[in-house]
């Protein structure tokens, strides 16, 4: 399992990565209270930025397909490792910086 935290303005983001299994969460007052991606709310400038092939579809339409999506890319990839370099990169050319990384068996570490 690992944890990353990613900073966006002034809230922290956490990612939770326990096999294939991610969980995001908005981190308040220091509670991290994880859900998996279908509790997120997905901007529609987000997903057209990754997905532009969507413009046409509903909001509803273009979220559903933008979290299958990520779930397939996200089995194909082998290891947590992997995972956690794809996460890095989504999230950092969005605007999100990471600022602590976690492993089991290891204190959280500041990596900004």
């Amino acid at each position: 399992m690992r944890d990353l935290v990613f900073e966006f303005g002034t809230e922290l983001v956490a990612v939770q990565i326990n096999n294939k299994q991610i969980k995001f969460c908005k981190v308040q007052g220091g509670v991290y209270k994880y859900a998996p991606i279908e509790g997120l709310k997905l901007s529609v400038s987000g997903i057209l930025k990754e997905f532009p092939d969507l413009r046409n579809k509903s909001k509803d339409v273009m979220r559903r397909i933008a979290i299958k999506r990520f779930k397939i890319h996200v089995n194909e990839l082998e290891s947590e490792e992997e995972i956690q370099e794809y996460i890095k990169k989504d999230l950092a050319k969005h605007g999100y910086k990471l600022r602590y990384l976690r492993r089991p068996g290891f204190r959280r570490k500041r990596v900004g």
